[in-house]
């Protein structure tokens, strides 16, 4: 077990810069999940970890070792990649043991160390079988056992996941946090789901454009995002444009086209400053509402009254876009049970503490931002 240190490391392929003056410290038996969507430099940032690129710039440590030059074989790495790379031609017991057998480990103490990690995985009964003969998620532990069995200082994961079915996927979420913590393993895991990452993750390094824009827990990247970029990409958000009126103490007043809003974060910000502000779907309380779409503060809430446009029944959720004043669209999530049909009014109450200043500059894509 050994912590990570990545040093203001930067990575040009010709023109292209994937990674640019990437700092990031993993404490040992750490999960950091990296997540950014495909091209922000996260996987070619676990490939230089690993070894398999050099760095253009920078430095990598695994502890006080400087692991930068080092060849990948001599770093003591474990590593899961997305296509889990096994060997067709082998047995899972002959996968399992390649990495052992090619560290001259004596055959009795591999036949034991092999045999005591398919136990740990639940793949006892199995070790005769090829890899052709098992199931996706058979195949997913197979690898997992692989990389452990060499018992190894750091163990980093590129999208293993992405080739199971949304249901095994879920389970094995779970599964592989249990096997991390058991092992202590400092980990770096890569996604670009952000379900994985918030349920597997210690901490989340939300990558964009070959930079780290967020650091924190899962908690805090949710709830407190750093950008309207970040709020956008971690799960579902309303963004919606004000000015600051009045900021005390991180307790904000934005005033929208549409009304006052009450907010939190931005301490530094001004009155005058053009901010957006990031609600969840699920930050809403729905009721039964009357009178004309329209927004109004009322003490630590703000209140929007409108009519239900389209509604998604999610199972334990029902999922609402519900159209306010002057073309003002939002976002809702309540729990099932009553449902209000399109063409419904309905009244939404969300309080400040659940109403976060994220910043001024807009998000591409087809998210719910005004």
């Amino acid at each position: 077990m050994a912590s990570i240190h990545i040093e203001e490391v930067t990575k040009r392929f010709g023109a292209i810069t994937a990674v640019d003056r990437m700092r990031l410290d993993l404490q040992e038996g750490e999960l950091i999940a990296f997540l950014g969507p495909s091209g922000c430099g996260k996987t070619t940032t676990l490939r230089m970890v690993a070894g398999f690129e050099r760095p253009t710039a920078g430095a990598i440590r695994f502890g006080e070792q400087d692991v930068t030059n080092l060849a990948p074989e001599r770093r003591n790495v474990g590593m899961v990649f997305q296509n889990y790379a096994l060997f067709p031609h082998m047995t899972v017991t002959q996968n399992v043991a390649y990495g052992l057998q090619m560290r001259a480990v004596d055959a009795s103490e591999v036949t034991r160390r092999v045999e005591a990690m398919l136990a740990k995985v639940q793949l006892n009964g199995l070790g005769d079988r090829y890899t052709r003969q098992i199931s996706g998620g058979q195949q997913q532990r197979t690898a997992l056992a692989r990389a452990l069995v060499i018992n190894p200082s750091v163990l980093l994961l590129d999208e293993p996941l992405a080739n199971l079915d949304a249901k095994l996927r879920e389970e094995m979420r779970f599964y592989i946090r249990e096997l991390q913590r058991e092992f202590g393993i400092t980990t770096i895991y890569v996604t670009h789901d952000q379900s994985e990452a918030l349920v597997l993750a210690d901490r989340i390094a939300v990558m964009m454009d070959g930079e780290l824009h967020q650091l924190g827990a899962p908690k805090e990247i949710y709830e407190r995002p750093a950008s309207a970029r970040v709020a956008d990409f971690i799960g579902l958000a309303n963004l919606i444009a004000g000015q600051v009126t009045s900021n005390r103490d991180g307790a904000v007043t934005i005033a929208s086209q549409w009304g006052e809003i009450a907010a939190r974060g931005g301490s530094e910000l001004g009155a005058g400053k053009d901010v957006l502000v990031c609600v969840r779907p699920e930050a809403f309380t729905m009721s039964e509402g009357s009178g004309a779409p329209g927004l109004r503060r009322e003490g630590d809430f703000t209140v929007v009254t409108g009519q239900v446009r389209e509604l998604a029944y999610l199972g334990s959720i029902v999922d609402y876009q519900v159209e306010a004043a002057g073309g003002l669209s939002l976002r809702v999530q309540a729990v099932a049970g009553e449902e209000f049909p399109p063409g419904s009014p309905v009244e939404l109450r969300f309080p400040a503490h659940k109403t976060w200043v994220v910043g001024s500059k807009p998000v591409s894509g087809n998210g719910p931002s005004v």
